[in-house]
């Protein structure tokens, strides 16, 4: 509480009524919503970062594997389709 205070200031004058309205200090602030621009160019990196797992000469990785990377990266395609696009959205889980 003492953070608020110092930010606001002496509030005395509001009188007793106000004293102690159960502030509490915020441990981080509340990110902002994303923009369309922003979401389309965290989607193209991790695109670009991901390229590696669908590579045809890649033979680290097995068919089924291949296969889960193909489907996350079309799930981040699909992203700017979803109805809650940009503000809402449900981000694929990259596979293990």
């Amino acid at each position: 509480m003492s953070g608020i205070k110092d930010r606001l200031g002496d509030l005395s004058w509001l009188g007793d009524a106000y004293a102690d309205q159960g502030w509490f200090e915020v441990g981080e602030e509340i990110p902002t919503p994303m923009t369309a621009d922003e979401v389309n160019a965290t989607i193209a990196q991790m695109l670009i970062n991901t390229a590696w797992a669908v590579a045809a000469d890649d033979t680290t990785i097995t068919r089924g594997q291949r296969a889960d990377w193909m489907a996350f990266r079309q799930a981040l395609r699909d992203i700017p389709l979803q109805a809650g696009f940009p503000t809402d959205i449900v981000w694929p889980t990259e596979p293990a």
